[in-house]
């Protein structure tokens, strides 16, 4: 994991002067966490989804955020500068990678705990709990 992390860091600094590399970070992600479940509690009913899927819901509403900030002149990119745009769709795979580097900073400085067996749902205990990611 951390090499992936170390990999999306290295390209959102060097996409501009050499290859873009989010197709290969991608498909990486998508070998590293595609089988992955994340578990939180809500309210004090835990749950659970597919990592990946957490990620790609973050990053959508981040990107509907900056949608929101752009159209209020919070800020503006210079496509905008006359009128309002959309911000392009392809932000949204530069926050989803930013989502796997803050995921996994935030797991090593607050180590994720394995599920205590009576709250887990029949059949679906963690078996081993690793920086927050677990294999399903």
């Amino acid at each position: 994991m951390g090499l992936l992390a170390a990999g999306i860091y290295v390209n959102f600094f060097t996409h501009h002067y050499v290859m873009d590399a989010r197709l290969v970070l991608f498909a990486l992600t998508v070998l590293l966490l595609g089988r992955t479940w994340v578990w939180f509690k809500v309210w004090r009913v835990h749950r659970r989804m597919p990592l990946l899927v957490g990620f790609g819901l973050v990053s959508l509403f981040i990107w509907f955020a900056e949608n929101i900030g752009t159209f209020a002149a919070a800020w503006v990119y210079p496509h905008q500068r006359h009128a309002w745009a959309i911000v392009g769709l392809g932000k949204l795979g530069a926050w989803f990678l930013l989502m796997i580097i803050s995921y996994l900073l935030v797991a090593l400085v607050n180590r994720p705990q394995a599920m205590p067996v009576a709250q887990a749902e029949p059949g679906d205990q963690p078996t081993r709990v690793h920086f927050g990611f677990r294999a399903a």
